[in-house]
């Protein structure tokens, strides 16, 4: 029973959004790092279960409280497919038998992101809709749409017409948490094919499509702006429509941008055409199923509760390929929660009616159908090399990394380097159903595509804000915690009159004025994350860090090959397992003269390591050793802008680790690997500046001229002498610390203690000489 139940509940909502729990944390046996610091210087709303917390606001007045959680789930899934196919929209366009298209009104700003706005409780639900054949004339529609469109704003420029063409069950259930945010965004028209059609044929849809988009946009005087959308199969026939509004030039519109989500361009490379066949023939094992002449169909009464052999097989087979693991996880959640809260004649009951929900939305005759007559015929009308080379339209791949139905993260790869103006978007830990994930309306917004051209060029100086609390401590949480619970950081920083040390930033001047963090750039930089994390969390200082342009562009982005290039688009505030996604995200930008010299200008905090990546790699028996240039470039641009440089100091990272080749002896390593390390450091853009902050006994460049080179010489050379004091110091100071080289011991005493281990005395850290 347990198994129906999974299959049912996945296949009503196949909505709930992703919960990530705690990772468990590797601790490692490594150095302690010690900083000395110089100063004086819209989606679903989800419970903790994982469903929609307002599923029992979807459900009509005579279920009352007394309705299981379940029974109300339920009831509210059958009513949201009942509004998509007799609602959901002001006016309905009919196109074809079982083909028409809806046009969904905008909703009310006020209540467009509330909290009950969620997949159950969409404002656009609420519409009925004035049907039109496919005869009546656009003037009136277009009339209705322009009124309902000026009720809430005063722009007299209609907006793009959008398109949304749904997957195989035909009406895009999927998406139904987008309707409301696109509605008030742009002019949004839904296509749904009739639930029970056997008829239509993939030239049938591409036609009829291509002459709705025609109809609806030629009674205009100029051209028609037009996003197209597809999800699954709708993704496959976006392409197709695409590629047949291209080939003619009698169409009176502007292809603005097409947004493939998951699409099945990918069929073709999958085993559904094999397995449908077995899957729909059960229905023929079937009783109870019958199909009045409207094609909607009747259980008997006595048989009702009974699930039939096609509903389950294919619930069970859709189960286990749509939903990601973050998906099935909260699935099972509410499953388990059910089972100890309902009986068990109850919880048959609502697996059964789900599965009758699944035979009467995707119904066996229709799935083969549209599997074995739609897909195969669309792929082999897109996937043409020369037509998907040729077809410059802008192109946004919405690809779930973890969708089981169809190959999409290689598709996505695959469009991306085919079609001439395509970006990817990878959306980590989701499936099939990878709308739950994201809002489409920001994603477009923020896309190449620009759908309302008010994009302005992003400045990185000047555009650049600290992401929002929440994004700050789950980074921290993620990336930084385990740092710091591995490694015990230990920060300190300087008395600028008197050259004490006191634990922690506290003497680290303010940004009122434009401040520099110039440092020695650790083994691998592994302190880079735990020193950033530390000046926003003690000091609200946002230091922004001067990187590497092979940390800036991915370390893939510089080795060699034919490959195309592939675009990509992240969602805002969006981090995965690369940490570069992370630089920019805090305000790295690439270290060259130019944007070193608008940080300044512009009054901000910035991150410098003049050693670069020769300190980051150094050699053995190079610890802590400082590798800076000769040049004095970083005072004489600071004292032009009268900026406070304050000296980072810090330990730990070279002691974590033994070298045991310099880089002379890894380029002779046997087997190509040297030649190919060679291949790699000559396709890497030197780097005078790098990035990295933490240490401060201040120097106030205002008091020296930046054209005197003699003055600037000099200040180079004592925050240069500064640095190696301090290095010196921390390193002495260490040997009192009985906790310094021990890992275990140290994360031993923080388990039982419930706190981190002491360190050495501040006695023991010699006051600065400056």
């Amino acid at each position: 029973m347990i198994g129906i139940i999974y299959t049912t509940i996945f296949l009503l909502f196949g909505r709930v959004l992703s919960f990530t729990g705690p990772k468990k944390l590797n601790v490692a046996a490594c150095s302690r790092s010690i900083f000395s610091s110089h100063n004086g210087l819209f989606a679903t709303v989800v419970n903790k279960n994982g469903v929609d917390q307002n599923v029992a606001s979807t459900v009509h007045s005579d279920s009352s409280s007394t309705k299981s959680e379940l029974e109300q789930f339920v009831a509210g899934i059958r009513s949201l497919y009942q509004d998509l196919e007799q609602g959901g929209g002001s006016l309905r366009k009919e196109m074809h038998d079982g083909l028409s298209f809806t046009y969904v009104a905008p909703s009310s700003s006020n209540n467009r992101h509330s909290e009950s706005n969620n997949q159950l409780d969409g404002q656009w639900r609420s519409q009925k809709p004035i049907t039109h054949d496919a005869d009546n004339n656009w003037v009136d529609i277009h009339k209705q749409t322009t009124k309902e469109r000026t009720l809430l704003s005063d722009s007299s420029n209609p907006p793009p017409l959008m398109l949304y063409l749904p997957g195989l069950d035909g009406l895009g259930i999927s998406a139904t948490t987008q309707f409301d945010d696109l509605s008030s965004t742009f002019e949004l028209w839904r296509m749904a094919v009739d639930k029970s059609d056997t008829k239509l044929s993939f030239s049938d849809l591409l036609n009829s499509v291509v002459r709705f988009i025609d109809d609806a946009t030629k009674s205009r005087d100029s051209p028609r702006e037009v996003i197209i959308v597809g999800e699954s199969f709708g993704g496959l026939l976006a392409v197709a429509v695409t590629m047949a509004l291209k080939a003619s030039t009698k169409y009176n519109i502007v292809l603005k941008g097409m947004v493939l989500v998951n699409p099945a361009t990918s069929f073709d490379e999958t085993q559904w055409e094999q397995f449908v066949p077995f899957l729909t023939s059960l229905r023929y094992l079937e009783t109870q199923e019958e199909v009045d002449d409207s094609g909607n169909f009747r259980f008997r009464e006595l048989t009702r509760q009974f699930p039939t052999p096609y509903s389950i097989i294919g619930g069970l087979s859709l189960a286990a390929s749509v939903p990601s693991q973050k998906q099935q996880s909260n699935i099972l959640d509410f499953i388990l929660k059910n089972a100890m809260n309902d009986t068990p004649q109850n919880a048959l009951s609502m697996s059964s009616e789900g599965l009758r929900i699944l035979a009467e939305y995707l119904p066996a005759a229709a799935v083969e159908h549209r599997v074995l007559k739609w897909l195969p015929v669309g792929t082999s009308v897109v996937n043409n090399l020369q037509r998907l080379g040729n077809l410059d339209v802008p192109t946004l791949v919405i690809a779930g990394i973890d969708d089981n139905m169809l190959p999409t993260k290689e598709e996505a790869n695959r469009l991306a380097k085919v079609l001439p103006d395509c970006v990817k978007m990878d959306i980590v830990g989701s499936g099939h159903f990878v709308l739950d994930s994201v809002n489409l309306t920001e994603v477009l917004l923020d896309s190449h595509i620009d759908p309302l051209d008010n994009q302005k060029p992003y400045d990185p100086i000047k555009d650049w804000t600290l992401p929002p609390k929440d994004i700050i401590d789950k980074v921290i949480e993620s990336r930084v915690k385990p740092q710091r619970e591995s490694t015990s950081p230990v920060f300190f920083s300087t008395d600028s009159v008197t050259g004490k040390r006191r634990k922690g930033l506290s003497l680290v001047p303010s940004n009122d004025k434009p401040l520099l963090f110039v440092g020695n750039h650790q083994l691998f930089g592994q302190d880079l994350g735990m020193i950033i994390a530390q000046l926003i969390e003690e000091r609200g200082i946002n230091a922004r860090g001067l990187m590497h342009p092979i940390a800036a562009d991915g370390f893939s982005a510089t080795r060699p090959g034919d490959e195309p290039s592939i675009r990509k688009q992240k969602r805002k505030w969006e981090f995965n397992d690369d940490v570069s996604d992370l630089f920019p995200m805090f305000g790295a930008v690439k270290v060259n003269p130019r944007n070193f010299y608008r940080l300044l200008q512009t009054g901000q905090a910035a991150l410098l390591f003049p050693g670069g990546v020769r300190e980051v790699f150094h050699g053995k028996d190079e610890d802590y050793k400082l590798f800076w240039p000769a040049k004095t470039d970083f005072v004489r641009v600071a004292a032009r802008f009268n900026a406070t440089i304050v000296p980072l100091a810090a330990i730990g990272a070279a002691d974590s680790l033994n070298i045991l080749l310099d880089a002379s002896e890894v380029l002779e390593l046997p087997f190509g690997i040297g030649e190919s390390l060679a291949n790699f450091s000559r396709n890497a853009t030197s780097a005078r500046f790098d990035v990295d902050n933490d240490e401060e006994l201040s120097f106030d460049t205002s008091t020296i001229d930046p054209k005197d080179k003699q003055a600037c010489q000099e200040m180079y050379q004592d925050i240069e002498n500064e640095l190696k004091s301090d290095i010196d110091a921390l390193l002495q100071a260490r040997k009192d610390d009985p906790y310094a080289m021990d890992g275990i011991k140290r994360t031993s005493f923080r388990r039982l203690l419930g706190k981190e281990p002491p360190t050495f005395p501040l006695e023991s850290l010699r006051p600065s000489s400056y």
